[in-house]
């Protein structure tokens, strides 16, 4: 391996030099060597350099100062990017002539390229320093002797043993509540799909804790010496050793491929790490490949330090007089609060008695699992064979657990966490820790499957009721609660097989109904859910819901308004749990149409379309009222005067406080100067979005005009609504937002509709400069498709447009659809992560639906332009 050549001059150059050429060797030798020997290497290497850099430095001739590693360094913990954490010592305060020699050595490896993290202290400081903050404390404790005064640094070493420095209890305290904090700011799961190596649950900083705690406790400074301790078990040394190995190798992989520090995961840095460990595989396989290892491990690591700080807990801290005991049954009691094993080979011998343990935990709300009952539950299942639901009692008692208050929060959420899942259902096992490679998705499908079933436990809390009506309604009469639960679990369970995993998923949770003896409507329903339920999102967001045969569709693909309450309930959580800024009140009103709209269809019959006169009426009629308090010296007359102009479709497409708005701006607009452009723009009207509404002549190229003065200014296009009159007025809505989904400032909407009556007034298309490109996007490509839809309808051809999201898409699309001489009626503009989902609704030059050939010309423009 490399080593430092103190022979060499010591300039800064000449370090400079011996760093790329250590980097160099490292990227030569990664694949080969033990990340425990290039961290050595590194280390050493760090100290060869420091000693002789104290030397030149003439600082050895000050015997009262002493150089310490502190922190990361201070274990040996170096990898290329690491800062070099350093602790100089006095035994009082340095002179003048010292602290420059000082400021020389610490500029010196500045100058380098080196990031320094380092203190200059004396040993009362140390201890006050270390005492305000448990941050300092911490490195203090994991203090490595390099040079200079040993004793002064034995001196600080006994110093930080001093049961009064932290005591154990304050110490165990300090660092669980900054592990909480930590999770939080994670969600409270490792499976992020960009995660942290360092930070995330489970990262190497739930390892670094139970090393602290170790350290503070013991002395024990790295896991051998805690096995040595007894504290852990050798299975638990095993996976631990193994995991962090395994955190070692990426992290330093990762440091390696980027020039600043940083240990954050992301996906363009994945396709690289992935590569320069090793993995290979078609597509995505290898980066998916690597991050099924990286979650188990982050799980693994996240359960363990989850387990052995309980023990230190239970052992050290909580230290009760009295035990409070009673039997739960022949397997377990319950001891001051937590879960016991009476038996401790129950669940070798009963393997079923796992289940029992999580049905106590919803039988007493505030009760928790004993460590040694979780190491024993761990114990058992990384040796466990076959599956629990090959036992009939098995089967009955994880039923059982559907029925129980807070089934997913106390059971599934917590049998996930220790792998009893895992070894329940024979198909978990593949999507445990199966990443998804795209923007749209935060989370790992078996972690985004629980976060749908809690989603969906939440509906019965009264928080739901405002968040949610909707669903809270529906599962405030839901009697039985088990088949939509199950239809969560098994959703997504079959993606990464290849094929569509709806309807693999479908078969799954058949057979599962039928091993597990579900009558057959109620499995025909759960197979019904799982194979559709994408199908209410698809309709929501990507068709025309205010055209009655749309509902009618979806109607009849439903069936009964059984299947509709289950679906939105199922469609409602499987959003909210994709990632964390999905939901937002513009996919709720989305959906709160449809499932109103399907909900009239069912009671009027499938025979007959929707008659949306009636619903013209009532939005008229709440409109009018509006005015009335908004304007009321504008005459009735006046209003319906200005109405009769209005298309009758406006008053189904818009609701009553929009059509308020709008009739305000235009009765104002002809009142002060007939013939001006109405452009207005407002966060008040539309759920969930900016609205930016446009009421002008008709003229060419509209559209394209309107979305390419939007995409200058770097604004987000949601939705489009495109209608005209008679009279040739158009009544055009945009829904908006900042690229970041907030909504627009004031200052941002008023020069946007300057921008946007300038390009209306004179005609001239503006330049999309100032697009802001996304660098999420580099790693990803999108096969760019068209799809025309019910090609038997004469009046208008409806078309779906999938491709990667890249700056100024709608601005390329309508040049396209301008060329070709093309009208847009309406537009639902959807990104899905890295990939558009866009849904146009055209007409031709003649104004009716586009020919075969003029289907085939607008294919292959698009997909010419958007490949």
């Amino acid at each position: 391996m490399f080593t430092y050549a103190s022979a060499t001059p010591l300039t800064i150059q000449s370090i400079k030099q011996q760093k790329e050429q250590l980097k160099s060797l490292e990227l030569a030798e990664f694949q080969q060597s033990s990340v425990y020997q290039l961290l050595e290497n590194r280390t050493t290497f760090y100290d060869d350099l420091l000693q002789h850099l104290w030397l030149h430095c003439q600082l050895n001739q000050h015997s009262d100062l002493s150089l310490i590693a502190v922190g990361g360094y201070g274990r040996r913990e170096m990898f290329p990017l690491s800062d070099l954490d350093f602790l100089i010592l006095t035994q009082s305060q340095p002179s003048e002539e010292t602290k420059q020699q000082i400021r020389q050595f610490v500029q010196f490896l500045w100058d380098c390229g080196f990031e320094v993290g380092h203190s200059v202290r004396t040993l009362a400081e140390c201890e006050q320093a270390g005492q305000e903050d448990i941050s300092i404390a911490t490195n203090l404790l994991e203090s490595r002797y390099l040079c200079g005064n040993q004793k002064l640094f034995e001196k600080l070493t006994a110093l930080l043993r001093q049961p009064d420095f932290w005591r154990l209890a304050d110490f165990y305290q300090a660092k669980i509540a900054e592990k909480n904090i930590r999770y939080q700011r994670y969600n409270n799961t490792g499976y992020n799909l960009e995660p942290d190596i360092k930070y995330s649950p489970g990262g190497l900083r739930d390892l670094h804790l139970l090393y602290w705690l170790a350290l503070r406790h013991t002395g024990a400074k790295n896991l051998q010496d805690i096995l040595q301790t007894g504290f852990i078990y050798p299975e638990e040394y095993d996976l631990l050793q193994e995991k962090q190995q395994f955190l070692f190798k990426v992290r330093f992989a990762l440091h390696l491929i980027l020039k600043r520090y940083d240990n954050r995961l992301l996906f363009d840095r994945q396709v690289k790490v992935s590569e320069l460990l090793g993995y290979q595989g078609e597509g995505n396989q290898a980066v998916e490949k690597m991050m099924k290892a990286f979650f188990q491990a982050l799980q693994t690591i996240a359960t363990l330090t989850h387990i052995l700080t309980k023990h230190y807990r239970e052992h050290f801290i909580d230290k009760p007089s009295q035990q409070t005991c009673f039997p739960l049954d022949h397997h377990f009691h319950l001891a001051n609060n937590a879960i016991c094993l009476t038996q401790t080979d129950c669940f070798q011998q009963q393997p079923n008695s796992m289940l029992d343990l999580f049905f106590y935990l919803t039988q007493y709300p505030t009760a928790e699992i004993h460590s040694s009952t979780l190491r024993q539950l761990i114990r058992t299942i990384e040796t466990f064979s076959g599956y629990l639901s090959e036992n009939v009692q098995g089967r009955a008692k994880f039923l059982r657990l559907f029925e129980q208050p807070h089934c997913v929060q106390r059971a599934f959420l917590p049998m996930h966490q220790y792998g009893v899942l895992r070894i329940y259902l024979p198909q978990w096992q593949h999507i445990e820790g199966l990443m998804q490679f795209d923007l749209f998705h935060s989370y790992s499908v078996d972690e985004h499957s629980l976060r749908v079933m809690q989603k969906l436990e939440s509906f019965t809390q009264p928080e739901s009721q405002t968040m949610h009506p909707i669903c809270y309604g529906i599962f405030s009469r839901l009697s039985q609660r088990t088949l939509l639960y199950l239809a969560g679990l098994f959703h997504d369970i079959a993606k990464g097989r290849g094929g569509d995993h709806a309807q693999l998923g479908a078969q799954d949770i058949a057979d599962f109904a039928d091993l597990h003896g579900f009558p057959s409507q109620d499995s025909e329903l759960m197979q019904w859910l799982v194979a559709q339920h994408l199908l209410m999102s698809v309709t929501a967001q990507r068709r025309d819901i205010d055209d009655p045969n749309i509902v009618l569709a979806f109607a009849e693909e439903v069936k009964t308004q059984q299947r509709l309450d289950l679906l939105t309930c199922l469609t409602v959580a499987d959003i909210c749990a994709t990632n964390e800024t999905l939901w937002n009140s513009w996919k709720q009103s989305l959906l709160t149409r449809l499932y109103q709209s399907t909900t009239a269809q069912f009671n009027l019959g499938m025979a007959s379309l929707l008659d949306n006169q009636d619903k013209i009426a009532q939005h008229k009629h709440q409109a009018l009222t509006l005015l009335q308090k908004a304007l009321p010296a504008l005459p009735q007359d006046a209003i319906q005067q200005v109405w009769q102009t209005f298309p009758q479709d406006y008053f189904l497409r818009n609701n009553p406080q929009q059509i308020c708005w709008h009739t305000g701006l235009i009765v104002e607009n002809r009142q002060q100067s007939a013939g001006q452009n109405v452009i207005k723009i407002s966060n008040r009207f539309s759920a969930g979005g900016t609205e930016v509404f446009i009421h002008c002549e008709d003229q060419a190229n509209l559209f394209h005009k309107v979305v390419s003065t939007i995409g200058a200014k770097c604004f987000s296009i949601h939705d489009a609504q495109i209608l005209t009159a008679e009279d040739g007025k158009v009544f055009d809505s945009f829904i908006i937002t900042e690229l970041d989904g907030s909504l627009v400032k004031y200052e941002r909407r008023r020069g946007l509709e300057q921008a946007l009556q300038k390009v209306l007034s004179t005609g001239k298309t503006p330049v999309t400069t100032g697009t802001i490109k996304n660098a999420q996007l580099k790693p990803f490509s999108v096969k760019t498709e068209v799809r025309f839809l019910y090609l038997d309808n004469i009046m208008h051809t409806e078309m779906e447009l999938f491709t990667l999201d890249q700056a100024g898409l709608l601005v390329k699309i309508s040049q396209i659809f301008t060329a070709l001489g093309l009208n847009i009626q309406n537009a639902k503009i959807t990104t899905i992560g890295e990939k558009a989902e866009d849904f146009f609704i055209l007409t031709n030059r003649e104004g009716k639906a586009l020919s075969e050939q003029e289907r085939l010309q607008l294919s292959e423009q698009l997909i010419k332009n958007l490949e």
